[in-house]
């Protein structure tokens, strides 16, 4: 299976809420930093969006103990975030076919 390749005007035309799924597909899931360091934006940005995506239940955070005895957030798309993200990986198909 070949590496997924984003198309830089499907990154350009899209809002950061539906950037932030793409990145949280890719990921499968994993913590709030994971997020950060894959998607390249800020900590607040990601700080601001998260909850919003969980209330229109388009991802689920729980929450996880670390090794030190701290609590991490770790994020996963639902089955609508995953049909969400369905359309936009086929919007990104249709990009990458008419940019050859």
């Amino acid at each position: 299976m070949s590496e997924l390749v984003i198309n830089k005007k499907l990154l350009d035309i899209l809002s950061t809420p539906m950037q932030i799924l793409l990145y949280i597909n890719e990921m499968g899931e994993g913590s709030l930093m994971d997020l950060v360091k894959t998607s390249g934006m800020s900590w607040h940005t990601i700080q601001k969006w998260i909850p919003i995506l969980e209330e229109n239940g388009l991802i689920t955070v729980r929450e996880e103990k670390t090794s030190v005895g701290t609590t991490k957030k770790i994020v996963k798309l639902t089955s609508i975030g995953k049909a969400i993200v369905e359309k936009l990986l086929e919007l990104n198909e249709t990009l990458n076919e008419l940019g050859k």
